[in-house]
């Protein structure tokens, strides 16, 4: 089987929109939390809670690589980090663990050599319908080996 396809992974408005919902989801917990705790407790519970929704924020998407991947003709994959300060290009990959959904694909690429580690989310939406259906069998292709 022969793949060949480019794609640019780049936060879109649904990785955003995922983003946003980390801090829903902490604010969310910590008001159901103090609302059901004890009075003397709310207090504690409220400052988690914006600790929490600060550090989701902040930290949330931190893992996420912006770049561009690139892959032959025998399903060899090649990445090339949108903010590579060193401007050595784009490196060999393989794909270590992934998971794809209906609009949504992460993957966690090992780079081979110093086995640095990226993990990338990728939307239906950024990319092109045929682009997408290349990604969806590469990685149908690599889960069976």
């Amino acid at each position: 089987m022969s793949f060949s396809f480019h794609l640019r992974a780049a936060p879109t408005s649904g990785v955003r929109a995922l983003h946003a919902s980390t801090v829903t989801l902490a604010a969310a917990g910590f008001a159901l939390a103090a609302w059901l705790g004890p009075p003397a407790w709310a207090g504690a519970w409220i400052g988690g809670g914006v600790a929490a929704c600060w550090a989701a924020w902040r930290y949330g998407g931190r893992r996420l690589s912006w770049g561009r991947l690139s892959v032959d003709e025998s399903g060899d994959g090649r990445w090339e980090a949108q903010d590579d300060a060193a401007a050595e290009g784009a490196r060999t990959v393989r794909i270590e663990r992934w998971c794809a959904t209906e609009r949504l694909v992460w993957l966690r690429l090992a780079e081979t050599g110093d086995g640095g580690r990226r993990d990338t989310l990728i939307a239906r939406d950024a990319c092109s319908a045929e682009q997408w259906r290349c990604l969806r069998a590469w990685l149908n292709w690599l889960g069976r080996g």
